[in-house]
């Protein structure tokens, strides 16, 4: 028992730390910068590199075949790639390192109860910074300088036409004549971001939280509502429209798919697809920075792919919020269909894996619309590949830990047993 929490706790302390470093990272970077110490994308990418470093020691207790083939042939996939295209994609490299080292750190873990701990710590840090930013912008951008952050990694063009006031992301602010969505009564056009830097990553990491949360078995319901009532206050500070349609998509998945339904949504990349072509096709007069010129914006570059460009060896011009773009230009359309079916192909243990699998693939479906890259953004994706591979429940050296936990009790009592003398 006693050798049992101190697995348990030292497993706590790696998680927190691997896991909560995924998440905050871009944070101290930010707040290194406004202090003085200009960052630049090579840092960002040293950055990534610790923290997937710091993630061995989840991942050495047991090598799992199965990611090793997959991480193999993917590997191999954007090599040859790379001699079609004449050079080497390094972002496509690390888009799908991150899933492979963070699920198989979660899956080495594989103790829900342990994941909840991490996440109610992370969401109290989360929590923190956002009301922080609600209640004291001034002082908050003071310490976290966002806009000049990004525009020192490249992510933003400097503004020389008028001198910005607002130290904040782009997005960080709804423009006039669009305003806020949610509780704009109670709420100005701010948009809070907390330490995700900017609004679009905190709608995200909330509906991840609530799909965490509506995975849980009823005998669970109250830890599940706390992670979904986390996740919908989140949800409100960064007036997260795509946060907000997501959740009510899983909150009817809870309800209908359950069972084989729950595999449904493997089809659903496909009717996202035809919907987005059906709409480039004949949504030429939509344009805007909206749900609907995004998606319009979106079907316009699928339905201009050749076949080059399909087999992901093609010119990528950049296919900014069009994550199918992205996608299928950056990996091939072989290599994002074996991922694909390689997800749904993993065994599931119970229900709640089945149900979160569900939830992850229904996100993962409807980000690629209107998003390009933000699914394998370190920020988000480390910890909902981690929270995938914990819900297989499969931790590493658990049955040794209990083996030796039976040879110990046995011991034990056999040293209690009177001793019987030999005639």
């Amino acid at each position: 028992m006693i050798q049992n929490a101190t697995h348990d706790a030292r497993q706590l302390r790696l998680v927190l730390l691997v896991v909560g470093a995924a998440v905050t990272y871009q944070a101290v970077l930010c707040a290194l910068h406004t202090v003085g110490f200009p960052m630049s994308r090579a840092i960002i990418g040293a950055a990534e590199f610790l923290i997937l470093a710091a993630s061995f020691p989840l991942l050495f207790p047991r090598v799992l075949p199965g990611v090793m083939i997959l991480a193999a042939f993917s590997g191999g996939m954007l090599c040859l790639l790379a001699l079609l295209r004449g050079g080497l994609d390094i972002k496509a490299f690390r888009d799908l390192l991150i899933p492979f080292c963070f699920y198989w750190a979660g899956r080495n873990v594989g103790e829900p109860a342990i994941a909840d701990k991490a996440l109610k710590l992370i969401l109290i840090v989360v929590l923190f910074f956002a009301f922080f930013e609600l209640l004291a912008l001034d002082v908050y951008t003071q310490v976290f300088n966002i806009f000049s952050y990004y525009v020192s990694t490249g992510g933003l063009e400097e503004i020389t036409e008028y001198e910005r006031d607002s130290r904040l992301q782009m997005n960080g602010i709804r423009p006039e004549g669009i305003g806020r969505t949610l509780l704009p009564w109670l709420l100005d056009s701010h948009r809070v971001s907390s330490v995700f830097l900017e609004p679009v990553s905190l709608g995200n990491f909330a509906t991840i939280v609530a799909a965490w949360g509506l995975a849980k078995e009823r005998s669970q319901v109250r830890e599940g509502l706390f992670f979904i009532g986390a996740a919908v206050v989140l949800i409100v500070l960064a007036d997260s429209r795509f946060a907000l349609l997501s959740v009510g998509f899983l909150m009817v998945a809870r309800v209908l798919f359950n069972g084989w339904a729950s595999y449904l949504p493997f089809l659903l990349p496909l009717a996202l697809l035809g919907l987005l072509v059906g709409i480039g096709l004949f949504g030429h007069n939509i344009h805007g920075d909206d749900y609907v010129g995004r998606l319009a914006s979106s079907g316009r570059s699928l339905i201009e792919f050749d076949v080059p460009l399909l087999l992901g060896y093609g010119h990528n011009g950049g296919f900014p919020d069009q994550g199918y773009a992205y996608s299928l230009s950056k990996f091939g359309l072989v290599l994002v269909m074996v991922l694909w079916l390689a997800f749904w192909l993993i065994p599931a243990p119970d229900d709640q894996a089945r149900r979160f699998r569900c939830y992850a693939g229904i996100y993962i479906a409807l980000i690629l619309c209107v998003s390009g890259s933000s699914l394998f953004a370190m920020k988000t994706a480390g910890l909902l590949w981690f929270l995938f591979g914990v819900v297989m429940k499969q931790p590493a050296g658990a049955e040794k830990l209990k083996q030796k936990s039976r040879t110990m009790h046995a011991a034990h009592r056999n040293a209690r047993l009177p001793a019987v003398p030999v005639p």
